[in-house]
């Protein structure tokens, strides 16, 4: 008999519990699934006839989906049905809109739009259940999406596609981060103009440009002349490659690069243009990144091999604080002799300059050299107060260089960055594979060599060396 009960008693759980189950799934059932439509058809209850109190509005079998929201509204959240919705007719259950489209939810909800130069579409037409759900949401903005930029993309065009890289708010969803979603007194309903929109949220950026002594031009304009505010195939947003993006504007210089004979590959490969120069602003002149021989330096302290196998000697010696430094070199300007954007010279320099230890005597083969110094120093015979090389009266430059076809270059005896003499003498000079020796030695009136391409010989300013031949 004990055992009957329990046993009665337990099938009465699962029949109250199988019960129960059933309604959860009626109510859960989607109305416009048509494999149930004729089942909810049967098991939908009958209409109140009668005015009924508004808590009973929402149940399992009566407009169950209307609390099916991660956050509801207001007026749902409390039963307040009659907020929004005013009976006609109980006998019916007959009701209207209490108020009109959007008086509906301006008579709660206040949009302020006297500054506005620039309103959404949605609430010019007065459609606000376009973009809201009247009885809740995703969120407490009662959004008919899971996020703003999925309820956005219902109406606007995909600003991402198949872009490599998203700008962080898009790709979070947050268009709100830079549109007003209702009205904006600037346009695309942005909630600010110019650079101001950008650095509400890149603080480093605005401090950056309130430091430094050189500021780019458009850094302090609009920041969208140079990136992309949703997604671009580009780092950092950029909306080209940076050497055609800088030369969008930069004109003269995308000229010089592409006529350019020798090319500068920082110039025109990776990173292009801000391999050197910083884009947005900095402390040195033509928004360097760094001091020109300590940026040059960054790739030329060691060796490199070019693409087309040629090999560019490293020039670290400019750095080191115990040689004598070519004036240039010695000023911190590389572009003193090299055009760093591309150039018609060999090894980018901005002139003519020998590229061999024999030349035939050729003004325009020095003109590199000439862009600082006095052209006489090979033209003129007589040295007196041109050159302190001379021996008494005679000019030793214009006696090296003047010879045809062996005349030396100026590369022969001088280094062209540094040299641990001075006048940047060089102690010796690459000859093929043989470093030819120099021995330099000066004195106080002059000086001699005693080389490996000729006989020790020597000068004098006071007491001229006599190298007539003697009579036999």
């Amino acid at each position: 008999m004990k055992y009957y009960h329990l046993t009665s008693a337990f099938l009465l759980i699962v029949a109250i519990g199988l019960a129960g189950i059933a309604t959860t799934l009626r109510a859960q059932a989607p109305a416009s699934d048509p494999a149930n439509a004729g089942e909810l058809a049967a098991q939908a209850p009958s209409k109140p006839t009668t005015e009924i109190e508004q808590v009973s509005c929402v149940t399992a079998d009566c407009h169950a989906n209307v609390k099916r929201h991660d956050v509801l509204h207001g007026p749902v959240n409390v039963n307040a049905c009659d907020a929004c919705h005013t009976l006609t007719d109980a006998k019916t259950h007959s009701y209207v809109p209490a108020r009109e489209k959007a008086d509906a939810c301006t008579f709660c909800h206040v949009i302020e739009v006297e500054d506005a130069q620039t309103l959404h579409d949605p609430l010019v037409t007065r459609d606000c259940t376009g973009c809201h759900d009247p009885h809740g949401g995703f969120d407490r903005n009662s959004l008919k999406k899971p996020s703003m930029s999925e309820l956005c993309a219902s109406c606007h065009q995909d600003v991402v596609g198949d872009k490599q890289f998203v700008h962080g708010p898009v790709a979070a969803g947050a268009c709100g981060m830079c549109h007003e979603p209702h009205a904006s007194k600037n346009p695309k309903l942005l909630i600010e103009t110019g650079m101001e929109l950008c650095v509400g949220c890149h603080m480093e950026m605005r401090q950056q440009l309130t430091e430094v002594g050189f500021v780019h031009e458009p850094a302090q304009e609009d920041c969208l002349g140079c990136h992309n505010a949703h997604a671009t195939d580009f780092p950092m947003l950029v909306k080209q490659a940076p050497g055609e993006l800088c030369t969008t504007c930069h004109e003269d210089i995308k000229q010089a690069v592409s006529e350019a004979k020798h090319q500068h590959s920082a110039v025109t490969q990776e990173r292009g243009c801000v391999n050197c120069h910083t884009p947005h602003g900095g402390d040195l002149a033509k928004l360097m990144k760094d001091k020109p021989v300590d940026l040059c330096l960054t790739c030329h302290d060691q060796p490199i091999t070019t693409d087309d196998g040629r090999a560019v000697a490293s020039v670290s010696e400019v750095k080191d604080p115990d040689l004598i430094k070519h004036g240039p070199v010695a000023e911190g300007s590389c572009g003193g002799c090299h055009n760093v954007h591309g150039s018609e010279f060999a090894k980018l320099l901005i002139d003519e300059y020998p590229a061999t230890f024999y030349q035939p005597f050729d003004i325009e083969s020095y003109r590199l050299c000439f862009e600082c110094h006095d052209e006489q120093l090979v033209l003129t015979p007589d040295a007196k107060g041109l050159t302190g090389f001379r021996n008494g009266r005679t000019n030793m430059h214009y006696l090296h260089v003047n010879k045809d076809p062996r005349g030396r270059s100026c590369r022969a005896c001088h280094s062209v960055h540094a040299s641990t003499l001075a006048l940047h003498l060089r102690e010796s000079v690459p000859y093929g594979k043989w470093e030819l020796p120099i021995n330099y030695k000066q004195t106080e009136t002059g000086g001699s060599c005693s080389p490996g391409c000729h006989k020790p010989k020597a000068y004098d300013r006071v007491r001229p060396v006599d190298y007539k031949p003697k009579a036999q």
